[in-house]
C-alpha cells in the first residue's frame, strides 16, 4: 500500500459489498439494480433468512428430549441473533456510512510515515482477520457437507423442520439437501460479515487513536515553535480526539444491544453444544460438525471482545502520551488546553453492551463461566431424569 495515500475505508470495502449482496445496502437509484433493489432485498431475506429461521424455530419447538432440544437451540438462537444484527445494520447504515468520511478526514490528519504505518498495520490486521474468519466459515460449511455425504441415512447439515416428507426418495432428499445447503451458505455469507465488521471498525478506530497518541507524544520536542503555533497544533489534536470520541460513541450505539444479546447467545450455544457432544449419542462426523459450530460461535464473541480490548488499550496509551509531551517548556495557555485534553482522555474507551456490560476479555471469560454453570445445571437435570 502507498504510504503517502492511506485510506482506512479500504478495510471496509468487502464488508459493504457483502451487505449489498445480502440486501441491506442499496446502490444508487439511477442503476437498474438500485431501482429494483427493494424487491431483491425482500426476496433474498425471505428466502434465505426468514424461511430458514422458521424451519429452525419450528424444529426447536418440536423437540421431544433434552438432547434434541440442545441440538436445535444451538442453531436456532444464533440465527435469531444474526437476523437482529441484520436489522440493526439496516437501522444504523446511514450513520456507519457517514463514519467513512470521518475516517478519511483522520487519514488526512496523519503527519508522518510512522503514523501512516500504524494505520496500514491496522488495515492489514483487519483484512487478515476477515480472511481468517472466511477460511474458518468455509471449513465449517465443508465439514457439514461432508457430514451429510457420509451419513448412513438421509440427514441435513443442521436440525431443521421441513414441511414435506424429504426422506421418502433419493430425488426428494437431494433437492431438499441442495436447497438447505444453499440457504446455509447464504447465511454463512451474512455471518462472515456480521462477525467481522464490528472488529474492523474497532481496529480502525484503535489505529487512529494510536496514531494520535504518537502525534501528541512528540509535542514540544524538536525544532522550537512560537507559542501561538504550538497552541494551534494542540487545538487540532484536541479536535482529532473529539472526532475519535464521536466515532467511538457511534460504534457503541450500533453494537450495544446486539453485543449484549451475543453474550447471552454465545453462553447458551456453548452450553447446549457441549451438552449434546458430551451426553448425546453421536457419530464422529456429527460430532465434528457440531464441534466446528461451537468453535465458530465462540470465535465470533472472542473477536468482538479482543478488538474492544484493543481500543481500550490504545485509549490508555493516548492518556500516557499526553503526560509524555514536553509541556513543561510551553505557555500557560498551552498547559490549560492540555489539561482539557487530559480530562477527556481519562474517560476510558470501554464499549458497553446493554448499558451495563463492558465488552472486554474479562466479560468473555464470564460468558464461558456462565456456559459452564448452565452445563452443570443441565447435567443435574439429566441425572435426575435417569433416577
Amino acid at each position: 500500500m502507498d504510504m503517502a495515500k492511506v485510506d482506512s475505508t479500504r478495510a471496509l470495502v468487502n464488508h459493504w459489498r457483502i451487505f449489498r449482496i445480502i440486501g441491506v445496502h442499496p446502490p444508487g437509484k439511477r442503476t437498474v439494480w438500485g431501482r429494483h433493489y427493494t424487491a431483491y432485498s425482500m426476496v433474498w431475506n425471505v428466502t434465505f433468512h426468514i424461511c430458514i429461521w422458521l424451519s429452525f424455530s419450528v424444529n426447536l419447538l418440536q423437540s421431544n428430549s433434552l438432547e434434541t432440544f440442545c441440538e436445535s437451540l444451538c442453531v436456532a438462537m444464533p440465527h435469531t441473533l444474526y437476523m437482529l444484527k441484520l436489522i440493526n445494520v439496516g437501522r444504523m447504515r446511514g450513520e456507519m456510512i457517514r463514519s467513512h468520511r470521518v475516517l478519511r478526514h483522520l487519514d488526512r490528519r496523519l503527519g508522518c510515515a510512522d503514523e501512516r504505518r500504524i494505520i496500514v498495520a491496522g488495515i492489514e490486521q483487519a483484512e487478515f482477520i476477515f480472511r481468517t474468519i472466511l477460511r474458518g466459515i468455509v471449513c465449517t460449511v465443508t465439514v457439514g457437507i461432508v457430514y451429510m455425504a457420509v451419513a448412513s441415512e438421509p440427514t441435513l447439515m443442521y436440525p431443521t423442520w421441513i414441511p414435506w416428507n424429504w426422506r421418502d426418495s433419493s430425488s426428494s432428499y437431494l433437492s431438499t439437501a441442495m436447497l438447505h445447503t444453499t440457504a446455509i451458505m447464504a447465511n454463512a455469507t451474512a455471518v462472515l460479515n456480521l462477525c467481522t465488521y464490528p472488529g474492523t471498525y474497532l481496529i480502525l478506530v484503535s489505529a487512529h487513536t494510536k496514531a494520535l497518541a504518537l502525534r501528541v507524544s512528540k509535542l514540544g520536542y524538536g525544532t522550537p515553535l512560537p507559542a501561538v503555533r504550538m497552541q494551534a497544533i494542540l487545538v487540532g489534536y484536541i479536535h482529532d480526539h473529539q472526532i475519535i470520541l464521536r466515532l467511538f460513541k457511534s460504534l457503541e450505539r450500533s453494537l450495544s444491544m446486539t453485543g449484549f444479546l451475543q453474550f447471552f447467545s454465545t453462553a447458551c450455544a456453548q452450553c447446549t453444544i457441549c451438552y449434546f457432544l458430551l451426553f448425546g449419542n453421536v457419530g464422529i462426523m456429527r460430532f465434528m460438525n457440531m464441534l466446528f459450530l461451537l468453535v465458530a460461535l465462540t470465535t465470533e464473541t472472542l473477536l468482538l471482545c479482543y478488538t474492544a480490548e484493543l481500543l481500550c488499550k490504545e485509549g490508555e496509551s493516548l492518556l500516557t502520551a499526553v503526560y509524555s509531551c514536553n509541556w513543561l517548556s510551553q505557555s500557560v495557555h498551552f498547559r490549560r488546553l492540555l489539561l482539557l485534553m487530559l480530562a477527556r482522555c481519562q474517560n476510558p474507551l470501554i464499549l458497553v453492551a446493554g448499558v451495563i456490560v463492558p465488552i472486554s476479555m474479562k466479560t468473555f471469560m464470564v460468558v464461558i463461566k456462565g456456559a459452564y454453570t448452565m452445563l452443570t445445571l443441565l447435567n443435574e437435570i439429566r441425572k435426575s431424569s435417569l433416577e
